[in-house]
């Protein structure tokens, strides 16, 4: 090798690692956006699952919808948050959760019911860039989610809620890989969970409350950071 193409070498070599350790170490705003699969089990739920009251809509539940939702179906959700520095940031973002129709369908005067849900959350990001893998960050984010799940007028009365409106803070984390594919776009793939409330919709039977299951969320996202 020739001494012009070692040192043209070593010029690119250096430009490549200042590129990326300006991705690494890069301050400001960013914005994210995700889609993909949540995974949240009302099929087998001991308190979805299956029940009969005794009204006029007969026996209800979960088990027998299993092309629902109930096991779970699309998310997708929105961030924003500020980088610090390398390693360190803090995010809020929100996630739509997964749809489910808690009723049996198909029966005598049964229309279908659909439990909604989406969760707000604040967290911090802590990022460790990989060495062996260029341009890579791990991730891992802990923080407080804000949950709401709402029950419409047919599924109160079929599973003798008394309530149909419910809302709960808990833990939540999410962990994952951040690509930079250059100083302002990356492409992300990431796992969240969201923690449920087994006590969301209390019952006028003495039956006992029905909860709000937990969402396994795994998704692909595209971001760009805004360097100021």
């Amino acid at each position: 090798m020739s001494f012009k193409k070692i040192i043209l070498f070593s010029v690119v070599a250096s430009t490549g690692f200042s590129v990326i350790n300006a991705m690494a170490n890069s301050q400001g705003i960013y914005i994210e956006g995700n889609a993909g699969y949540a995974r949240q089990n009302y099929f087998s739920n001991e308190s979805w699952d299956g029940i009969s009251p005794s009204s006029a809509v007969g026996a209800v539940g979960t088990a027998y919808n299993n092309n629902s939702n109930v096991t779970g179906g699309f998310s997708g959700g929105v961030d924003a948050g500020y980088q610090f520095n390398q390693n360190f940031a803090i995010e809020l973002g929100w996630f739509y959760l997964p749809s489910v129709n808690v009723m049996q369908t198909g029966s005598a005067g049964q229309t279908a019911a659909y439990l909604t849900s989406w969760a707000l959350y604040l967290a911090g990001k802590y990022m460790m860039p990989l060495s062996w893998m260029n341009n890579t960050d791990a991730f891992f984010k802990l923080g407080a989610e804000y949950r709401t799940a709402t029950l419409p007028t047919a599924a109160q009365t079929g599973y003798s809620t008394s309530t149909g409106n419910s809302s709960f803070v808990r833990p939540m984390f999410a962990t994952g890989l951040d690509y930079h594919f250059n100083q302002e776009f990356l492409g992300i793939i990431q796992y969240a969970y969201f923690m449920g409330a087994n006590n969301s919709f209390g019952s006028t039977t003495g039956a006992g409350p029905m909860g709000t299951v937990a969402a396994n969320v795994f998704t692909l996202g595209l971001g760009y950071q805004f360097n100021v």
